[in-house]
């Protein structure tokens, strides 16, 4: 394709998007307005996956070990924990290093006289795993484990459960909403591609009677619709990128609500500026070429 008929292509789609303004920033809206959403809802399940990589970390399933078993016992154990599926490491903790720790949560006049051979805990491992979803596999693959030494699993069973099904449910509904709002965008899209063809049909036609090829008449329909479909991703992207802290930077405000970790900005941002980009420029394309294949029949 000569640089020629590339600059022709391009000055012919925004002088589309100029003449046909009104439409065009409707669809522009249009948009924008599905791929926000579609971004608020892929920046809040982000932060819920990185949520839950730290409860993982956190949310460690503590093994507590047989106390008659020998060094070497205790040492299978560890190797037949390591062995097994979505298991991410496996720390030990002696019941002297848990009582200091007991000490240094409720302090050290509640657990006077404990020490030494008085010390009721237990050695234990705690376990992380790579994903809370297979926290319930794991629990019966360690309760199997018995008779290496692993009497009793000190879990967070229910809590897992839950993050996990709320996890899931946010990436379902955020999927849902991207095909649907991106669906009403392109028929928006395509009801103004349509405008400009019926209203160039003359235009075509000569276009069409002197020699021009389908593709060299469909690619200023393509190119109006990237434009459009550019702009129309390019106002989430910075909408997201200057607010996205902001809105971090009040939740974290709130006292009840500081403990609160969200992902860094420029972190989130090298996702949703180029999807919201990438997924206009989409939206766009597929509104353009589906509108110019059902309608450039002159």
């Amino acid at each position: 394709m000569k640089p020629r008929t590339i600059k022709y292509y391009i000055k012919e789609g925004f002088r589309s998007v100029i003449h046909n303004r009104f439409m065009s920033i409707a669809s522009i809206f249009a948009v924008a307005s599905s791929i926000l959403i579609v971004s608020i809802f892929y920046i809040i399940g982000a932060n819920i996956e990185h949520f839950m990589k730290q409860l993982e970390s956190q949310m460690a399933m503590a093994v507590r070990i047989n106390r008659n078993i020998s060094a070497a016992e205790r040492a299978e154990l560890e190797r037949q924990l390591l062995l097994l599926p979505n298991v991410a490491r496996v720390t030990f903790q002696s019941r002297e290093e848990a009582l200091e720790g007991m000490v240094s949560t409720i302090g050290e006049i509640a657990v006077e006289g404990l020490g030494g051979v008085n010390n009721p805990l237990r050695d234990a491992f705690f376990i992380e795993l790579t994903n809370l979803s297979h926290h319930d596999e794991v629990l019966r693959a360690i309760e199997n484990l018995e008779p290496y030494g692993a009497e009793q699993v000190d879990s967070h069973a229910k809590i897992a459960s839950a993050l996990s099904s709320f996890s899931q449910i946010t990436q379902i509904i955020s999927a849902a909403l991207m095909l649907i709002l991106s669906t009403i965008a392109i028929i928006i899209i395509t009801n103004t591609i349509r405008i400009t063809v019926n209203a160039r049909k003359t235009e075509i036609n000569i276009m069409k009677y002197v020699g021009a090829t389908d593709w060299f008449i469909r690619w200023p329909f393509v190119i109006e619709g990237m434009i459009i479909g550019l702009l129309g991703g390019l106002g989430p992207a910075l909408i997201s990128m200057l607010s996205y802290g902001r809105v971090v930077e009040f939740i974290q405000s709130i006292p009840q609500l500081s403990w609160l970790e969200f992902m860094p900005p420029e972190q989130i941002m090298a996702y949703v500026f180029p999807l919201s980009l990438l997924l206009g420029v989409a939206i766009g394309l597929l509104g353009s070429i589906t509108s110019v294949k059902k309608h450039l029949k002159v």
